[in-house]
């Protein structure tokens, strides 16, 4: 009988071969969710503002089963190069410019990492079914806010409402038209047109990451909650597109107010200067 090592087949290394596939087995999911959930995350950063994925058409279309629908290869040229593919006369893709009103999909430029991610995400959608892939709360179109939510973003702003996780309120720091003759902080920029000057695709990733110097430093320990971002970004959209003009920065005020102020005590001192002068 021949032992194992005669063989030139040691027992251990054997055994090794079905362990190792086992791994890949359970491991190949974990990846994939990982991959899809990347790809949420990126379709809520990147594409969330004209697209839904089951929930109908918004500037372009529901994208709920675009894999199954479409060759890979085209959503890729589509997605990288959309103005491209229409000018080259694709079928298909005129006739989306025509059904969407003639609004051209800008240029995405995303790594095949990227869009790796993305073609899992839309795929493990596909697999839910209609409405199994909601956004998020931050991912709804600040535009289309209720009135209770646009007042809730306020509170947020001036701190009559506390932030979930501490952080400061946004007054501290920043202005926009409408809070008063007080008004908010003037060491960051004023927000009132902010809204109007990122849009969606600018904003919402701003208050997801918060990542700029002094707001990193601040709600590095204390991010916004999803529900927090959208009340914020739609109180931020609805001051942008009010029609009345946002104040001149409120230091010219106290400024004017300090002069005027100035100018009563000078002219006081005068007054009795003279009244002296005039007594007997």
């Amino acid at each position: 009988m021949r032992t194992h090592a005669q063989d030139g087949r040691p027992r251990r290394a054997r055994g090794l071969v079905p362990v190792i596939q086992l791994l890949a087995l359970v491991a190949a999911p974990v990846a994939g969710a990982q991959s899809a959930s990347q790809g949420a995350t990126l379709f809520t950063q990147r594409c969330a503002t004209c697209h839904t994925v089951g929930e109908g058409d918004r500037v372009g279309p529901d994208l709920h089963g675009v894999m199954e629908r479409r060759d890979e290869a085209w959503v890729t040229r589509f997605i990288t190069s959309p103005g491209a593919v229409i000018d080259e006369g694709d079928p298909v893709a005129n006739a989306l410019l025509k059904q969407f009103n003639g609004i051209r999909m800008p240029d995405q430029q995303l790594a095949p990492e990227e869009l790796g991610a993305l073609y899992a995400f839309f795929r493990d959608c596909a697999k839910k079914g209609p409405g199994g892939c909601k956004p998020s709360p931050a991912a709804k179109m600040g535009t289309d806010a209720t009135s209770e939510e646009v007042a809730r973003g306020r509170r947020l702003f001036e701190g009559t409402e506390a932030l979930a996780k501490g952080g400061p309120a946004c007054f501290g720091c920043h202005d926009v038209r409408g809070l008063g003759v007080a008004g908010g902080g003037t060491l960051g920029p004023n927000l009132t047109f902010a809204f109007a000057r990122m849009g969606e695709r600018g904003m919402r990733p701003l208050l997801a990451k918060l990542d700029t110097p002094m707001m990193a430093a601040l709600y590095a320990k204390a991010p916004l909650e999803e529900e927090e971002q959208y009340a914020l970004k739609a109180y931020l959209a609805d001051v942008s597109r009010d029609g009345s003009k946002p104040r001149t920065d409120r230091d010219f005020f106290y400024l004017g107010l300090v002069g005027m102020l100035a100018v009563l005590g000078f002219m006081g001192v005068v007054f009795n200067a003279h009244t002296k002068r005039g007594q007997p």
